[in-house]
């Protein structure tokens, strides 16, 4: 059996075996480009402006409390603190991000709230990146998404390898004769 044919076999095993999580990635990529579209605008208040001076932010356990507080009344949720936050210095915005994807805006100075959203693009982008397997099993490591990357990116190396070697072999061939 000759190299080609090798690399011929060795591709269409992988290329089976892993098209649809191929076609997954794909997909879930071309929706990503989208993600905006995906985004669900609870509240927005175009009234207040950031606070441009950095000097002026309120404490972030107030800017929390308040945060909390207008996301529980303005979107009808029940939460006690905010997973994450975001400090963006240049425009004077705190941004808190809770569960379940809700993140609100704040005026950094006043407390007033900007922005509420629900952003449903974060569930694309775990399937898209493995990261859904760790959410699956309960794994704060994120070993499961690893792998899954790894895997994913040593097999589209290889698919990439032979199908280039598959495409060239033949044009060499048929140039040397």
């Amino acid at each position: 059996m000759s190299l080609l044919q090798k690399f011929r076999n060795l591709h269409k095993k992988f290329a089976s075996v892993l098209f649809a999580f191929f076609f997954l990635i794909g997909f879930t990529g071309c929706l990503l480009a989208f993600k905006s579209a995906f985004t669900k605008t609870i509240f927005e208040n175009k009234e207040v402006a950031a606070e441009s001076k950095f000097a002026n932010i309120l404490p972030l356990d107030s800017l929390e409390k308040i945060a909390t507080n207008t996301l529980n009344e303005k979107a009808s949720t029940n939460f006690k603190k905010s997973e994450k936050v975001e400090i963006k210095i240049s425009k004077g915005t705190i941004l808190f991000y809770y569960k379940d994807a809700y993140s609100i805006q704040l005026n950094g100075a006043s407390g007033a709230p900007i922005l509420i959203e629900k952003k449903f693009g974060g569930i694309i982008q775990d399937i898209h990146d493995g990261a859904i397997l760790d959410s699956l099993v309960t794994n704060k490591s994120s070993l499961s998404k690893k792998v899954y990357s790894i895997i994913m990116g040593l097999s589209l190396l290889l698919l990439t390898i032979t199908g280039t070697y598959m495409w060239y072999k033949p044009k060499m061939i048929k140039k040397n004769r």
